[in-house]
């Protein structure tokens, strides 16, 4: 008989469910232990990637904010520059230019001046403080430059008017005094900036200017010494506006209109003298920036008193003033007292 505890013969031993044995479970802790790592180690690089992010951002605020300050400082230069530039060309202008082209140019440089003149910024200044000064800088210079083309305008318009009273002028001044005028027009068609054309322009204006006074001078001076003035010189004949516009005329002078103020002070003025016996100028009457008297007696005709004017320097120069306009004549017959009064 078989022993029944015979190991071969007997029934094999199963494993109880649900238990791990210890291999297992240190397999599982040293998984554990790697994946905590692996988390541990991702965390920190997500840190450092955050902190890169944050100075890259505070360097580009740095950086612009050294630009934006750069920027202001040169604009500031260079509105100094235009406030030079602009301050010269009304200077420039003056006296040809209408006045309140002028007054207005003036006015906008002033506030350009009252904006480059203002305190530098501390460096410490926030980027919000720096950007209202560059724009209150970028308007205050806009607003200069667009003053300029009004005054280009009035330079065209009162430079040509000039010109073409300057009739003895020379060839080469007037030829140049137009084409700088010309230049000046093209520039203005356009819509385009007129600044480096003006002062030329002005300049070549008062050259022909220059050139006609001398002119007008010499020819004066030749008349005065009893030389003839030249070809083609008038022979006074008629009333007295007629003989000056005439002779004015001949030295490349406009004409002067006869004016009704100016007519009534010069016949109170014939007047005054004749009942006095005395010949005594008038006090200046107002109302006029250039006035000008010239008196006379013992001429019995309008081409006697006007020749004997002539041929009397202060009295020629009256006659002969570019600046004035207009022109008055009184008479009294009895004891021929005449009086000639101007104005501009």
């Amino acid at each position: 008989m078989e022993d029944a505890s015979d190991p071969a013969s007997a029934p094999a031993r199963p494993h109880p469910r649900g238990r791990l044995s210890a291999g297992a479970k240190a397999a599982i802790a040293a998984a554990v232990v790697i994946v905590l790592a692996a988390g541990a180690g991702g965390a920190y690089a997500d840190s450092d990637h955050v902190a890169r992010q944050d100075a890259a951002a505070r360097h580009a605020a740095a950086a612009h904010l050294v630009a934006v300050r750069t920027g202001l400082d040169l604009a500031e230069d260079s509105a100094v520059q235009l406030e030079a530039a602009l301050t010269a060309l009304g200077a420039s202008a003056a006296g040809i230019a209408d006045r309140s082209t002028l007054d207005a140019l003036t006015a906008a440089v002033l506030v350009l001046k009252n904006e480059t003149d203002k305190p530098a910024f501390p460096r410490s200044a926030p980027l919000s403080a720096l950007s209202d000064r560059r724009a209150d800088l970028d308007a205050a210079v806009a607003a200069a430059l667009a003053t300029v083309p009004a005054v280009g305008e009035s330079v065209k318009t009162v430079g040509t008017a000039r010109l073409a009273a300057a009739g003895s002028a020379s060839s080469e001044s007037t030829a140049s005094a137009k084409a700088a005028l010309a230049a000046l027009s093209a520039y203005l068609a356009h819509h385009q900036d007129p600044r480096g054309l003006i002062i030329p322009a002005v300049s070549a204006v008062k050259a022909a200017e220059a050139s006609n006074a001398a002119a007008v001078a010499a020819a004066a001076a030749r008349h005065s010494s009893g030389g003839h003035p030249g070809p083609g010189a008038p022979v006074c004949a008629s009333d007295v506006l007629t003989c000056v516009n005439q002779i004015r005329a001949y030295y490349g002078l406009r004409s002067l209109s006869s004016n009704a103020s100016l007519n009534t002070g010069a016949q109170a003025c014939a007047e005054r003298m004749a009942s006095s016996g005395q010949m005594t100028h008038s006090a200046y009457p107002g109302g006029w920036s250039r006035w000008g008297e010239n008196i006379a007696e013992g001429y019995g005709s309008s081409v006697a008193v006007f020749n004997a004017w002539m041929a009397s320097p202060g009295h020629r120069a009256n006659i002969l003033r570019p600046t004035f306009t207009q022109m008055g004549i009184g008479h009294v017959s009895a004891g021929s007292w005449w009086c000639q009064q101007f104005g501009g």
